[in-house]
């Protein structure tokens, strides 16, 4: 009897990884999950709100090349996706980028001014007190410095008035370790969508198992015209991840 076909989407900081002070510690427990899935030829894609050049520079640097070849990434929210060698943006208006790039000017020089900082634009995190700004193509990421006092919520007070004057275009998501502005109409679910008609144009695959540490994470199982089921993985509890893995790929009851 033929094991009906299964397919993998994973956020990957807080689920594929644990964090250390703020930075993403790959686990290697999850990396041969991974090699498992590709070995049974089960789909998997990366959805994530890190870059993709982060992805690949980053968790990539754990893995070996079969397996970059064989997992695309849907990052920056589905924004910048990378498959089979080829890196395609998402076509956004000329005036939305723009926007964009107005909207990240004006927050920088506000948080900068108001808590006298200095802008830092780097995966590395700085080992002074500076406003983190995480590289990213598309979507805009603050990074959060407790150690210095740089938490979400401090970081919001002067990031949210700004954005809500364009609320129709953009929106915030925050978490503790960073504030991500991205346009409105961008989402986990509509990353899931795209990685979902990529990875099965055959249109074989039974069912999706998606892994997130977020509600955010959960718009995953709305994506349409599929069958997607969501895990909520406690933040940094990869162990957790494992163990749902290992027992679907088992072929044990969901």
């Amino acid at each position: 009897m033929t094991r009906p076909k299964i397919g993998f989407l994973f956020d990957v900081d807080g689920t594929l990884t644990t964090y250390h002070v703020n930075d993403s510690v790959i686990d290697l427990l999850i990396i041969n999950d991974l090699e498992m899935i590709r070995k049974m030829d089960f789909p998997i894609g990366l959805i994530t709100g890190r870059s993709v050049q982060w992805v690949r520079n980053y968790f990539f640097n754990h893995i070996n090349d079969t397996l970059k070849e064989y997992i695309p990434i849907f990052g920056e929210f589905g924004l910048v996706n990378w498959y089979r060698g080829k890196k395609v943006r998402k076509r956004i208006s000329k005036e939305l980028r723009e926007l964009l790039r107005n909207v990240k000017q004006e927050c920088s020089e506000a948080i900068c001014e108001y808590r006298e900082l200095e802008p830092y634009e780097d995966f590395v995190q700085p080992d002074q007190r500076k406003l983190w700004i995480e590289p990213k193509e598309i979507m805009i990421t603050f990074r959060t410095l407790p150690l210095y006092g740089l938490t979400t919520e401090k970081l919001l007070r002067n990031i949210e008035p700004i954005v809500k004057e364009y609320a129709n275009e953009l929106k915030i998501i925050p978490n503790p370790y960073a504030i991500d502005i991205l346009p409105i109409e961008t989402s986990k679910k509509t990353a899931a969508e795209k990685a979902i008609r990529t990875l099965d144009k055959e249109k074989v695959v039974t069912k999706w198992y998606s892994f997130g540490d977020s509600e955010t994470d959960r718009e995953m199982s709305y994506a349409k015209n599929a069958d997607v089921n969501f895990y909520k993985i406690p933040r940094g509890v990869t162990r957790e991840a494992h163990l749902i893995i290992q027992r679907l790929l088992a072929g044990s009851p969901e």
